[in-house]
């Protein structure tokens, strides 16, 4: 569901707008003097209820500050539209796409070729100074209707087209998934393609909504990587958050689920290098990676009996630790669980 509201405020010759949207867990406020340029910031919240109380609390606060809502006045019907024009007999296939932006990775279609004898798929070489492990290479998809298109990277110094091939013998036949309408599809690859065993398919609304929704990412993942339950606040979490996804990077290490949530109690006076703070807490389970608890884990060593920690692995299974529970193998512990299956990387 999504809603729009604009509330404006006038103070002697200066008018203030102040605007706010909400697109299902999202909400985007923007704000400046009218006819000037408005700034803007977006929130994505843990599920649409919270969206929709965020909504509107923004928009009581803004009341409180003196702003009044736009109305817009009706409007007389005007004419009958004129008619669409007749179909291009020669439609050109980049017509939705064709100042596509990648993400991170510049702009336009200039360069692009096709990659093969690939119907629909381009490729373009990004490198630095013409050396093959350096910068990144592009790779376009288009659906079977040519109006909307996956994209990929690959970092130069890890990139084998071999393997992208095989990525997108995979991907061709399931190149409309991403527009579902479901923000994200976990999916097992048929065969391991270099260190990867799924891919994700991400929806145009977490592949930042470029061009009206005509353009998703897709990449290849480590099954650890993503939450086999994970709502799409997780997900955009995980790909676009602290620590994210370094989903270019096609060589990487995986970068397993470790979801955080945390209640420490100081057993004895403020907590070392943590000021006068005798408490730390997270009460709802969020985002974080293994080198947060290169520092949570000596504070709940000098935590009291009742403090505890709790980590929650990619399967949704939660472990849980206290004081008395830490060894010296705690740490090798936790790898081990978090990458399930794939083994722990000491």
């Amino acid at each position: 569901m999504s809603e729009s509201r604009t509330f404006e405020k006038r103070a002697h010759d200066v008018v203030r707008l102040w605007q706010i949207e909400r697109e299902g867990i999202r909400c985007h406020m923007s704000w400046g003097v009218a006819g000037g340029v408005l700034r803007g910031s977006s929130t994505t919240l843990d599920d649409e209820a919270h969206a929709e109380r965020h909504f509107h609390q923004k928009i009581r606060e803004k009341r409180r500050q003196g702003y009044t809502e736009v109305v817009d006045t009706a409007l007389e019907p005007g004419p009958e539209p004129a008619p669409a024009p007749a179909p291009d007999p020669d439609p050109d296939p980049f017509r939705d796409v064709k100042l596509l932006d990648l993400p991170r990775a510049g702009a336009g279609l200039d360069g692009y070729e096709p990659f093969g004898e690939r119907a629909g798929v381009y490729v373009r070489a990004g490198l630095s100074g013409r050396r093959a492990d350096m910068g990144f290479w592009h790779y376009l998809v288009l659906t079977g209707d040519e109006r909307r298109a996956l994209v990929f990277n690959v970092r130069g110094r890890s990139h084998d087209p071999g393997l992208a091939g095989a990525f997108l013998d995979f991907l061709q036949p399931r190149r409309e998934l991403a527009f579902d309408g479901a923000s994200h599809h976990k999916v097992p690859l048929d065969t391991p393609i270099g260190p990867f065993t799924h891919a994700l398919f991400c929806s145009p609304m977490l592949s930042r909504n470029v061009h009206g929704g005509r353009v998703a990412w897709v990449f290849p993942i480590h099954d650890c990587e993503i939450g086999d339950a994970d709502t799409e606040t997780f997900a955009e979490a995980r790909i676009e958050g602290r620590g994210a996804l370094p989903n270019s990077a096609w060589d990487r290490d995986p970068c397993p689920v470790t979801d955080l949530r945390f209640d420490l109690r100081s057993a004895d006076g403020p907590f070392p290098n943590r000021g006068d703070r005798t408490t730390m807490r997270q009460a709802k389970f969020r985002t974080g990676k293994l080198e947060d608890l290169t520092w949570l884990l000596p504070l709940l060593a000098t935590s009291s009996p009742e403090s505890h920690l709790q980590v929650r692995s990619y399967r949704g299974e939660i472990l849980t630790l206290r004081c008395a529970d830490l060894t010296a193998d705690t740490l090798a512990g936790v790898r081990r669980f978090v990458h399930g299956d794939q083994g722990a990387r000491t």
